[in-house]
């Protein structure tokens, strides 16, 4: 299968999938919040499973309540940079400069209790661009992502 029809495939299976979960979301424009009564852990080992599984990847784990905790900060919170390479290749064909935006940043972090899955939408950064394709990447993005956080905060 063509990656245009494997990511039509995959953003399609994730908008049917995210309508079924879209409970406790705020989204402020740019940013979207998903709660989750699941615990931290079980938060950051779901988000990762399904990045892989749907077919993403972690490129980088920035562990930010550890590094916090130098300062006294007793915190967990973990952002995540997350992406595919072959998505990002047609973001970055069109400008270089959506390197500030790609890979994705998500955020995980416990707070009074509560574990919650945080990123801005991919559509809302990239936007600025003023290009048709960069759009449409981030709409497929904007999907993509939200489907993965509000699986992962099940």
């Amino acid at each position: 299968m063509s990656f245009a029809k494997t990511t039509v495939v995959l953003a399609t299976a994730l908008l049917l999938s995210t309508s079924a979960f879209a409970g406790d979301t705020k989204f402020d424009g740019t940013r979207v919040t998903v709660a989750s009564a699941k615990s931290f852990e079980a938060v950051v080992d779901s988000l990762k499973a399904l990045v892989a599984k749907n077919g993403m990847m972690v490129m980088a784990e920035v562990n930010q309540g550890q590094m916090l905790s130098m300062t006294g900060l007793s915190l967990k919170a973990t952002l995540f940079l997350v992406g595919n390479p072959t998505v990002g290749k047609q973001i970055f064909e069109q400008n270089h400069a959506a390197g500030l935006y790609i890979p994705l940043r998500v955020f995980v972090y416990e707070d009074a209790g509560k574990t919650f899955i945080s990123y801005d939408k991919p559509s809302s950064l990239l936007g600025q661009f003023k290009n048709d394709k960069v759009k449409m990447v981030g709409d497929m993005l904007d999907k993509n992502i939200g489907g993965l956080a509000s699986m992962a905060a099940q």
